[in-house]
């Protein structure tokens, strides 16, 4: 499946959803580097090197009409500050991974959710996803209801699913298919 190489903003009630940019550094520096945020994520950036690294990467492939990971930055209207993240992996068979990430001081607001819904309306209304999902490590409450407050369902569990660097974690695999995500309430 040949998929759009770059993806048109997003603009939510309080964030605009964009591809990452190299400006990008120092603010996703800010929230990504806090133990706070790498508390439930497998791959973890532990300075703001490490996170220029990480956008230079990104931003490499975003002309690549074959990529199959997009990576954005949520930005704050008000502000223009980063405060977030999301991603979207194209696996195969129109099945999209989706992950999401925000600024600790930032939790609790509703920002996540609104992260959460853009992507599920980037995955099926312009990648043309069949079904899209997501795996939250057990102990990640808050993400656990946000995924299920944007409509996907817990489909599966797994005990000591590999996390890198030789760790395993417990998580959750919540999913959505395109007919599901088509028929959720505005």
């Amino acid at each position: 499946m040949l998929i759009h190489s770059i993806l048109n903003a997003v603009e939510t009630p309080n964030l605009i959803l964009r591809e990452i940019n190299a400006l990008d550094c120092p603010d996703m520096a800010g929230f990504m580097t806090q133990s706070r945020y790498q508390r439930y994520i497998a791959h973890k950036l532990k300075s703001q090197d490490e996170v220029a690294e990480f956008v230079r990467r990104q931003m490499a492939v975003q002309g690549d009409a074959k990529r199959r990971v997009f990576h954005l930055a949520a930005e704050e209207r008000l502000s223009a500050e980063v405060v977030g993240d999301g991603f979207l992996i194209n696996h195969q068979d129109h099945a999209m991974e989706m992950g999401w990430g925000l600024h600790p001081a930032l939790w609790s607001v509703g920002f996540g959710t609104e992260i959460g819904r853009a992507l599920l309306g980037l995955g099926f209304e312009k990648l043309m996803a069949k079904t899209m999902w997501c795996k939250i490590m057990q102990d990640n409450k808050r993400s656990a209801r946000l995924a299920l407050r944007i409509g996907l369902r817990h489909v599966s569990t797994d005990s000591a699913y590999p996390v890198g660097h030789g760790r395993f974690e417990p998580i959750d695999i919540y999913r959505i298919t395109a007919e599901q995500y088509f028929d959720l309430p505005y």
